[in-house]
């Protein structure tokens, strides 16, 4: 089988849904004006985020490609501050995700269902910085939103929570990538994705 090489084409795409995607973790995030959001914004990026994964997706036949989204996901959120560890998460998770639909070749729907969940924990990196600088963003919050919303978060802020927020993230993306599932019929048909 001859390997496909990415070309232009396909970083243009690349950069196109990384662009969508951004703005769903753009609403995501805004959902974090609410103190347990802070912690489970994640949860509704992953369920945002089907429509357009799951449309990526379907135009991805080669690897490589899901690991650049992730590894742009993780710098573009490291550049707006939320520290370097979205940026391993990025190349973790969207490296595991195309393996895991290379497994399927890019045509079976449970590879990339399964990529989907894995690929969407990347964002638990970004929440990383959160918890080892608790203090100092609590202090921030509480500078900025007032002691009540501080409180709230503090509360939430702790280790166990990692897990939570992680099996949280899984269940949303399952949802999401069904929402996509149904909204996308008809790419899923001529793409051939079974």
């Amino acid at each position: 089988m001859e390997k496909k090489k990415i070309n232009v084409k396909d970083l243009v795409n690349v950069g196109i849904f990384a662009v969508i995607y951004f703005v769903m973790f753009f609403i995501s995030g805004m959902t974090g004006l609410i103190p347990i959001m802070t912690i489970f914004y994640p949860v509704v990026l992953a369920v945002l985020g089907g429509i357009p994964c799951i449309l990526f997706f379907t135009k991805t036949d080669k690897f490589g490609l899901v690991t650049i989204m992730g590894t742009l996901m993780g710098v573009i959120v490291f550049i707006m501050g939320y520290g370097p560890y979205a940026i391993i998460t990025g190349v973790l998770c969207g490296l595991l995700a195309d393996l895991i639909m290379k497994a399927g070749k890019y045509k079976s729907w449970k590879h990339m269902l399964f990529g989907y969940c894995v690929f969407s924990e990347w964002v638990v990196g970004s929440q990383a910085i959160m918890f080892l600088l608790k203090d100092a963003y609590i202090d921030n919050y509480r500078a900025t939103q007032g002691d009540a919303y501080a409180d709230a978060v503090s509360a939430l802020l702790n280790s166990y929570m990692i897990p939570v927020v992680i099996a949280a993230v899984f269940i949303g993306a399952l949802a999401g990538a069904y929402i996509g599932r149904g909204t996308l019929k008809k790419h899923f048909k001529r793409a051939g994705i079974a």
